[in-house]
């Protein structure tokens, strides 16, 4: 069974990401286990991988669209190869902020709603399926039971909203767990980050307490966006041959002087 942990308030949007993932999942048993008043998203999501069941624990935003066919399918095939995935990060990690250590090692597509459409951002993906991460966002994730309950997020660090997901993964990935960037899940995200003091204070523990394990630079980065104004125009724009000439024009331009 996969378990779907969302920390969400808020019953509409608990009712619509609910009927996503039902859509989503195909034929695979899953569960969603709501914590409607969490103190803060790692305490929320410790709670939530006490209270599942799966042998996959999926930490999800509550206002995303999943877009996959078959996603329950998808998770199962990597959970045989990779011990955590994900949508977007980083192979180098520098900072809480996965993206700076710049596009060069972003890796990752992450579609957002605007007025007028859809925004497909795109971070760099040579393959569909990109190992050696180090950290990832925290829209979705998905972890091998074992690990969420050995690693944990830290709910007295981050006490809040931002840094539970980068510290998790990072925490894994130093443990020796197999991290993993999928092209093959695609989701849309209704909202962006806020990137507000509590996000800097939080920054600031983070950088404290892996001071001995990051990165010293922060790299160049690049904007790669595309407008789309449908879902399925979503689905086609996932291209993996397109992707891998973008990731390579982008590390062209990076090398040019």
């Amino acid at each position: 069974m996969i378990s779907v942990v969302v920390c969400s308030v808020d019953d509409a949007k608990f009712a619509a990401v609910s009927a996503t993932y039902a859509a989503g999942m195909g034929d695979e048993p899953y569960e969603i286990v709501r914590i409607r008043d969490a103190r803060s998203l790692s305490e929320g999501y410790n709670r939530g991988v006490r209270a599942a069941r799966g042998d996959i624990v999926v930490f999800s935003h509550d206002d995303i669209e999943i877009l996959s066919k078959d996603l329950g399918a998808t998770l199962r095939r990597h959970a045989a190869c990779w011990d955590v995935v994900g949508v977007a990060g980083t192979t180098r990690m520098s900072a809480m902020f996965w993206a700076a250590s710049g596009i060069r090692h972003a890796r990752g597509v992450v579609s957002h709603r605007d007025p007028e459409g859809y925004t497909v951002e795109f971070f760099g993906a040579p393959e569909e399926v990109n190992g050696g991460i180090q950290g990832m966002d925290g829209v979705f994730i998905a972890a091998r039971r074992e690990v969420a309950e050995r690693i944990g997020f830290d709910e007295v660090t981050f006490d809040g909203w931002h840094g539970y997901d980068t510290d998790f993964t990072f925490r894994c990935h130093r443990a020796g767990y197999r991290l993993a960037v999928c092209l093959d899940i695609r989701i849309v995200h209704f909202s962006r980050g806020t990137l507000d003091e509590a996000w800097r204070l939080y920054g600031e523990l983070f950088a404290r307490k892996h001071a001995h394990h990051l990165a010293d630079e922060q790299g160049e980065w690049i904007s790669v966006q595309n407008r789309v104004a449908t879902r399925e125009q979503i689905v086609a724009s996932y291209d993996e041959r397109s992707f891998r000439f973008l990731t390579e024009k982008i590390r062209a331009r990076l090398s040019s002087p």
